[in-house]
């Protein structure tokens, strides 16, 4: 993908800039579920083949409010993150898609978002069905995907200016939990 290269640039930059903490342990095949509102909780049958620790940010471009276009405010554009696994040890990466890649070659990518706001400061959890897949490996045949225990993302509230404010990176952290059946 074109945008690879710009994503583990940008990575790099700011991975000391990261939301700090200390991994999730990550979940092979079997781990326990974790409870979340039913809104967003997996169909019965499926189990968790991969628990990881997402750190990294979101990023917003100032644009014409969909609203009034004569407002420009921030507009999501994409999420940039590293995926830790057990031990914190990096084990893929996130960006627009939203595309989950594994660094076994497996890739995930997610649609159809349901969402919950448990925390206002924070980007919503949510829960996204697999849409396509690529290569073998432990994403290959992922069904479904949360993202919990949001830390940040959020975008500043309020009208922005482009010609200063083009674009803002929202340093992040969540549980990205990836079920198949």
């Amino acid at each position: 993908m074109r945008r690879r290269p710009f994503l583990l640039g940008l990575l790099a930059l700011l991975s000391s800039a990261l939301v700090a903490g200390a991994a999730v342990p990550a979940g092979a095949g079997g781990s326990r579920p974790p409870t979340v509102p039913e809104e967003i909780q997996v169909p019965a049958g499926q189990k968790v083949v991969l628990d990881v620790t997402g750190k990294g940010v979101q990023i917003y471009d100032c644009k014409p409010s969909a609203a009034d276009p004569a407002v420009n405010v921030w507009t999501f554009r994409e999420p940039a993150a590293v995926l830790y696994g057990h031990r914190g040890r990096p084990v893929g990466i996130h960006f627009v898609g939203p595309t989950f890649e594994s660094f076994d070659g497996s890739a995930v990518v997610g649609a159809r978002p349901k969402s919950v706001q448990p925390d206002p400061t924070a980007i919503p959890w949510l829960l996204l069905e697999a849409d396509t897949h690529r290569g073998d490996g432990v994403l290959s045949g992922v069904d479904f995907i949360q993202r919990l225990e949001t830390r940040g993302g959020v975008a500043p509230t309020g009208a922005c200016d482009p010609a200063s404010d083009a674009t803002l990176a929202v340093p992040y952290r969540a549980r990205y939990v990836f079920y198949a059946d």
